[in-house]
């Protein structure tokens, strides 16, 4: 092993070009500052790597470990990150074909790693979650490194784990060592900070910061492959018992994690695992402004892994309300029926969206109602929720495919006179969520949602945790 860090530890690891044209198109505006330059690099495992060695070279050590890029980059300077993105080879240059998807493959589950492992140290309520995020995005940089140095090792491992072989017996089989010890002794070499070393070892799993930044990485691991793998449902297990929750809450929690996860990396040319789970492209996803135009706001988008939809203190208190079908007629216990109790009351008792309904297409397709209610003081009127579909209206244009939609104060005017005034007496106008359902490829109904009629009673995560439920019901159906 010794030999391989000698070779390894004296090259660089390859940036993506998507994040060295964004670094120079960056660097080339006026409002090029830190923070701007660490959100475009810190999922690119190339360029962070990168810096933390540069910082080594630096003839004054900072006192502290430097965890996070936010704060290296000020310690290089400017310049430094300006010789790193005109210098350093583009990934798409330096490898090609099955090398190439490889390294890319390592990249998206190091960036998924990254997210997640944040998301679970703010969870916890962890000092510096970006610390958590640095240590996960390098944590197998021994793979990432030999896949750029030396490729066909790597195909020779895979052939043995396409075989059967778990991934360290294969690379110890192969190498002569595992990829454990080999991301340890590179880690070591290039005197890496903070959780980094900490978290390369297994010895350190009964750590509860190593072991977040570990767990982290086995889940994006596991995901790449899909979401029904054994590896994914051990690690959804282990994820279950290290954070104190149900099993069930933790698989919907870390797909709503995987799709926070997708709309961060969209710009770089990494697989996304979230597209398993829902068809993005058969959804609006962005469709709708967010409550404020205040880009610092914004950013309250968070994977639901690191805040379950809202706040426990921003959580209405639970409502002592019997869940019942809106129509008298008992319903017939089939998988539907169950899926839509089960996905309504989630809506409610996880997420915190006090009034849920379910509207059903009649089978003539002539009207939209109100087929299953819960709520509080909300409860009769969306059993009132009618919508004739032979008059145009907001609610036939979200019938024509999966979509959903975030009626608040800023999109109002718009969407206004699109809702029938007969429906406006059932729903809540100032701020409701919809998402249309189809199973099968054809249109059932829709879920709508509110938090009562208060200014600003729906936030983005209220948003996120809807749609996330809505595309589970409609996958679990499917």
């Amino acid at each position: 092993m010794s030999e391989w860090v000698s070779r390894l530890s004296g090259r660089s690891l390859p940036p993506l070009r998507r994040t060295l044209t964004r670094v120079k198109d960056l660097l080339n505006n006026s409002s090029a500052n830190h923070t701007a330059l660490s959100e475009i690099i810190a999922f690119d495992p190339g360029f962070c790597l990168h810096i933390l060695r540069q910082l080594r070279t630096l003839p004054n050590q900072p006192k502290e470990p430097i965890t996070k890029i936010s704060n290296a980059i000020p310690l290089l300077g400017m310049s430094a990150i300006e010789q790193a993105a005109h210098s350093l080879p583009a990934l798409e240059d330096q490898l090609k074909g099955p090398p190439r998807r490889g390294l890319i493959d390592c990249y998206s589950r190091a960036a998924h790693a990254s997210i997640y492992a944040a998301g679970l140290a703010e969870r916890r309520r962890e000092p510096d979650p970006q610390a958590f995020a640095t240590a996960a995005l390098l944590h197998d940089i021994g793979e990432m490194m030999l896949w750029s140095q030396a490729a066909e090792k790597m195909r020779e491992v895979g052939q043995l784990m396409a075989r059967g072989d778990g991934r360290e017996a294969a690379a110890l089989e192969i190498l002569g060592f595992t990829f454990e010890k080999l991301n340890q002794a590179l880690g070591n070499r290039w005197q890496l900070p903070g959780l980094i070393p900490d978290a390369q070892g297994l010895f350190n799993s009964f750590q509860s910061r190593p072991l977040t930044v570990i767990l982290a990485c086995a889940v994006a691991r596991a995901s790449a492959k899909d979401w029904k793998n054994q590896e994914i449902l051990d690690n959804l297990e282990l994820l279950a018992d290290f954070l104190g929750l149900p099993i069930d809450r933790v698989e919907a929690e870390l797909h709503q994690s995987a799709a926070h996860a997708a709309r961060q990396l969209q710009l770089l040319p990494l697989p996304l695992p979230a597209f398993q789970l829902i068809q993005t492209s058969n959804l609006v996803i962005d469709a709708y402004p967010l409550p404020s135009g205040n880009k610092a706001e914004a950013k309250v988008e968070t994977p639901i892994i690191q805040q379950q939809g809202v706040q426990a203190s921003d959580r209405p208190p639970a409502m002592q309300v019997p869940f019942k079908p809106a129509l008298k007629s008992a319903a017939p216990k089939h998988p539907l029926h169950e899926n839509l109790i089960r996905t309504i009351q989630e809506m409610r008792d996880l997420y915190g969206l006090q009034n849920v309904m379910f509207a059903m297409l009649s089978t003539d397709k002539k009207q939209l109602k109100a087929r299953y209610t819960v709520g509080n003081s909300a409860q009769e009127r969306l059993q009132g929720f009618t919508v004739d579909l032979e008059r145009p209206s907001l609610f036939i244009a979200l019938l024509k495919k999966p979509q959903a939609l975030w009626v608040n104060s800023k999109n109002l005017q718009k969407y206004r006179p699109m809702i029938p005034e007969s429906s406006r007496q059932s729903v809540c106008m100032q701020g409701f969520l919809l998402m249309s359902i189809f199973i099968r490829n054809r249109s059932i109904g829709l879920f709508y949602a509110d938090n009562g009629c208060h200014r600003n009673a729906l936030t983005i995560d209220h948003y996120n945790n809807f749609k996330v439920l809505c595309q589970r019901f409609m996958q679990t159906m499917n």
